[in-house]
């Protein structure tokens, strides 16, 4: 029709300008176009007590909250009340004008409530299932309440004039037959739409659309016209105008089917108020109600039409856009029917690029013919059990082409299921992966000579490895141990005695050194030779070894001079061990070559214990050592600490 055009270049700037200005701009459009609305109401009654044919001022309300965020609401709630009793005050008492106000407001109110909880919001004619929510919602339950509440009114302000079930049923059909046919209208040209593909559709047809709006025309007015204006029958039956509305349903989009149901209704409601048309005849309440019944079932079910054909051309352009893309992959798909020989309904290209064979030679057959006689009989019967219990099944198979040849196939086989669960279908994706399993058998190959090569360089640094292990402990035993006695070496002794420090420091534990001299060891050399004085120094490591504990750390420094480090040991403990080693050491004797007398020699020893304040163990060793000497100016042969002397 000419006029969605022009409404979709002005809704555009419109909206735009609402948008930027609704906080203010939007409650106060609203309520003026509510005010507007009802007045029309008003002026489209026939009725001596003013009750309109249609309400188109609750269909203004209603649209807007379906497109409003539920916490405004309130906002343009607020100008309903203000609208109605400006509007209503002319013709109705301002008891009269109050109820009409609580009886619109709770339709509106109860109608968008329920339409969120339902369908959600923004609200959108563009699913048969939205267009019957909203029948139920709003015309049945929402108006149905409201007219409860109009219909009081009516009867307490105006007597006995009318039963009170008579002004429920017509306020109910004014009210749902205003919410009907303007709604739908407004949702429209309100929301902005993102589903262009229909505008297109309408601009292809601007003729058509002119076309039918000339034979709406022609034909409501031969219809709802005065019977003497062309005719000097009888009015034309009102169901000639069905097939136009069935005509827009299935040709335009839900705009286009409410602005036809929009014009229809107000040829009718124009040509009713002069009592013209084909319920002329009746009485008045009784010609409003056929009336309304008439249009409500008119633009009720061509809606509904309407929303079925959008949601079908939608889901058409869906299935094109699949069937050019399943058309487009590589992969084989074929589509088999599951009842009697599970024929094959549809192949893609890419099967008939795969196999060989065209489309057309494949539909009707079963895909059995595929298979090639070399396949796996397992493989085979993993997919005819799987075909019989209605599961999902992965194989891979060997398969036959066109021209005689073999592939491998990975398919897959998934079975469809109905609405009740049953499976109507099979889809099968078939994957041509021969060059993968002539690279997987040569990778597999090749992997089998891998494995072999690397079990021998395995075995190649195994055997390097041990012998590297060997000699790094043979290193690690020269880098720590004195080659002469097979005692720890100075800087072995050092690295351990720096740990048990900051581990006595740390937990607060004691720690006692003890540094061992051999007396006079340069005169047993020049007496007796090297040879007797590298065995006093064998057998006084053997000894004091002999006597240690495993946490003891014991050292060679260099010389004759040997340190022992002595964790968890206070001074007087560590003065005990260093009695018992000087004793054991005074009583060794050392066989001479060649010399009816053996070799005695004795030791010097200074001990030390850990002073809580020492910063170092070098200090301790220090101190051990100082007291070394000490016992070396006593004599020799003796001990001292570094905190009292030992006789």
């Amino acid at each position: 029709m000419p006029a969605e055009f022009v409404i979709k270049d002005v809704q555009t700037v419109s909206w735009a300008y609402l948008h930027r200005h609704r906080r203010w701009l939007a409650p106060i459009l609203c309520g003026f176009a509510y005010y507007l609305a009802a007045w029309l109401g008003l002026k489209a009654s026939i009725m001596s007590q003013g009750i309109a044919i249609f309400w188109p001022a609750n269909a203004v309300m209603l649209a807007v909250l379906l497109v409003t965020s539920p916490r405004r609401w309130p906002v343009f709630l607020l100008t309903l009340p203000v609208a109605e009793m400006a509007n209503d005050l002319s013709s109705f008492s301002l008891e009269q004008s109050a109820g009409f106000a609580a009886a619109n407001l709770a339709e509106v109110l109860l109608a968008a409530s329920l339409l969120k909880i339902s369908a959600g919001l923004p609200f959108k004619f563009d699913r048969l299932r939205h267009v019957a929510l909203f029948g139920v919602c709003a015309l049945l339950m929402a108006s149905g309440i409201a007219a409860l509440i109009g219909a009081a009114v009516y009867a307490f302000s105006a007597g006995e004039q009318m039963a009170y079930w008579d002004n429920w049923r017509i306020w109910w059909f004014g009210d749902s037959l205003g919410l009907l046919i303007l709604t739908p209208v407004l949702l429209e040209c309100i929301q902005p739409r993102q589903d262009n593909w229909h505008h297109m559709s309408l601009a292809k047809r601007r003729v058509e659309g002119c076309a039918l709006s000339i034979i709406t025309l022609v034909i409501g007015i031969w219809i709802f016209a005065k019977p003497d204006l062309m005719s000097e029958h009888s009015p034309a039956n009102p169901m000639l105008l069905l097939p136009v509305t069935i005509w827009v349903a299935t040709r335009f989009n839900i705009l286009g089917t409410a602005l036809l149901n929009l014009l229809i209704a107000v040829i009718s409601i124009v040509n009713g108020l002069n009592q013209h048309g084909p319920f002329d005849t009746l009485q008045q309440a009784e010609h409003v109600l056929r009336l309304q019944e008439y249009l409500a079932t008119l633009a009720f079910s061509s809606l509904a039409l309407a929303a079925l054909f959008q949601e079908l051309r939608l889901q058409n352009a869906q299935l094109r856009v699949l069937g050019r893309a399943i058309d487009a992959v590589q992969e084989g798909i074929l589509i088999t029917d599951a009842q009697g020989s599970q024929p094959i309904i549809y192949a893609n290209s890419g099967f008939a690029a795969i196999t060989g064979y065209s489309v057309a030679e494949v539909i009707g057959q079963n895909p059995r013919f595929l298979l090639d006689n070399g396949s796996d009989a397992d493989d085979t019967q993993k997919i005819r059990a799987a075909i019989t219990s209605r599961q999902r099944v992965r194989s891979i198979v060997k398969a036959r082409t066109k021209v005689g040849g073999t592939f491998w196939n990975q398919m897959t086989l998934d079975p469809v299921r109905d609405e009740d669960g049953n499976v109507s279908h099979y889809v099968g994706i078939h994957h041509d992966i021969t060059e993968i399993m002539a690279a997987e058998s040569a990778l597999h190959s090749a992997h089998q000579q891998l494995e072999k090569t690397n079990r021998e360089l395995e075995q190649r640094i195994d055997l390097r490895t041990r012998e590297l292990q060997q000699a790094n402990r043979k290193l690690a035993e020269l880098a720590s141990t004195d080659p002469l006695t097979g005692a720890h070496n100075r800087r072995y002794f050092l690295d351990c005695a720096h740990e048990e420090f900051k581990r006595a420091v740390r937990y607060g534990r004691v720690l006692a050194a003890i540094a061992i001299d051999i007396d006079h060891f340069k005169l047993i050399n020049d007496q007796y030779g090297h040879a007797i004085g590298d065995k006093v120094l064998q057998e006084l490591t053997k000894t004091i070894e002999s006597r240690l504990r495993p946490a003891d750390i014991f050292a060679r420094f260099g010389g004759e001079e040997f340190f022992l480090l002595l964790p968890e040991t206070a001074l007087d403990e560590a003065i005990n061990v260093a009695e018992r080693l000087l004793e054991a050491i005074a009583s060794l004797r050392i066989a001479a070559d060649g010399r009816a007398d053996s070799v005695a020699f004795t030791v010097s020893i200074g001990v030390a214990e850990r002073n809580p304040h020492e910063a170092s163990v070098e200090k301790l060793l220090e101190r051990a050592d100082q007291a070394l000497y000490a016992a070396k100016h006593a004599g020799r042969n003796c001990i001292r600490s570094a905190n009292l002397q030992i006789a």
